[in-house]
């Protein structure tokens, strides 16, 4: 299966959408693009504090603050089935997290290509906030 690469209007759609959290309150702790190699498709995982509490048993809820913000940016390359939000203990995310910390309103494009974290094997990942969450 081939895989499917990013462009750049999505890594631009996803910092407009960090930005418009940040804005909106929510403040997320960790956003990042992961390939998903079994389904050969990216995901933007979505991380925050203020959503953690929705989840797992108010899900939509937590889905719909984060669409109120996507659809206000005005996204062209990211729609609703490209998210994936999560708890802030997501395993995957305390591995990431371990190699890669940035200010909790920090932007950043940290790429990971092939590679076992903590056990966790990790085909590829951009990482574009990484902060811990208090």
């Amino acid at each position: 299966m081939g895989e499917k690469t990013l462009v750049e209007d999505s890594f631009a759609d996803a910092e407009k959408l960090i930005q418009r959290l940040d804005e909106n309150g929510e403040s997320p702790s960790f956003v990042a693009w992961y390939y998903y190699a079994d389904a050969d498709e990216w995901r933007l995982i979505v991380a925050a504090p203020t959503l953690d509490e929705l989840l797992p048993r108010q899900e939509s809820l937590a889905y719909q603050r984060v669409i109120v913000a996507l659809t206000s940016i005005g996204a062209a390359t990211l729609a609703v089935s490209d998210l994936k939000i999560v708890q802030t203990a997501f395993p995957l995310l305390s591995a990431l997290q371990f190699l890669v910390r940035t200010d909790p309103k920090g932007i950043v494009r940290v790429h990971f290509r092939d590679c076992s974290i903590n056990g966790m094997f990790v085909k590829e990942v951009v990482i574009l906030r990484s902060a811990r969450s208090n």
